[in-house]
This record gives structure tokens, C-alpha cells and sequence, in this order.
């Protein structure tokens, strides 16, 4: 995984925190947080509030994602009986695909 990390601190985001669940970025530009996950495909959880202001960005999106290590985002109530942590998941093939699809999103929240 620090290979992977090394893409993302050569284009501007920030390692904040790694847990075993997820490792969390901040873009250095716009401060916005995402998580990237240690799962087979190259996949990143986005915050609620910046895709659900993009439709473009729902419509990609591979749906909802929970994840108790997704300390910057909001809570809603899932499958358990309390609220937990979840974002909006989107997968790539490779971390350079994942980097080029979140400078994009960083643009547009820049200018929003």
C-alpha cells in the first residue's frame, strides 16, 4: 500500500491517518477529506455533502459505503441499531485513474 500512498502525496493530498480500514487523505488545495480502502479494486469514499451537491458525481458513484474509520464524515443509521460513518464509494482500476478522478472533483469544489 505505500506505493499507492506515494501516487497520492506526488498529487497534492495529504496521508492523514491509516487504520487497518482505511487510509485517510486530505487534498491539500480545497482541505476536502476521502478514504481510500484496502480492498482488491483501488476504491475511495467520498463525503455525503460533496456528491450529493454533484449529480454527475451520484450518478457514478457505486452507492453508499459505511465504515466506523470514516472519522470526517456524517452519520446516518444503517443496518444497526446506532449511527455509523458512511460516504459515497467509487472504485478504479488503478491509483493513478482513482488520482485523476479526484483532481477532478477537487476542481470543481474550487470552483464552487
Amino acid at each position: 500500500m505505500e506505493n499507492v500512498m506515494d501516487v497520492w502525496k506526488e498529487n497534492g493530498y495529504k496521508v492523514v491517518k491509516e487504520t487497518t480500514k482505511s487510509i485517510e487523505i486530505e487534498d491539500v488545495r480545497t482541505g476536502e477529506i476521502a478514504y481510500v480502502l484496502p480492498y482488491k479494486e483501488m476504491t475511495l469514499a467520498l463525503n455525503p455533502k460533496t456528491v450529493e451537491a454533484d449529480q454527475e458525481l451520484i450518478d457514478k458513484s457505486e452507492g453508499l459505503t459505511h465504515n466506523t474509520s470514516f472519522l470526517q464524515f456524517p452519520k446516518r443509521l444503517n443496518t444497526g441499531k446506532s449511527l455509523i460513518q458512511y460516504g459515497y464509494a467509487f472504485k478504479f482500476q488503478s491509483s493513478e485513474e482513482a488520482v485523476s478522478f479526484l483532481n477532478h472533483v477537487s476542481a470543481k469544489v474550487l470552483t464552487n
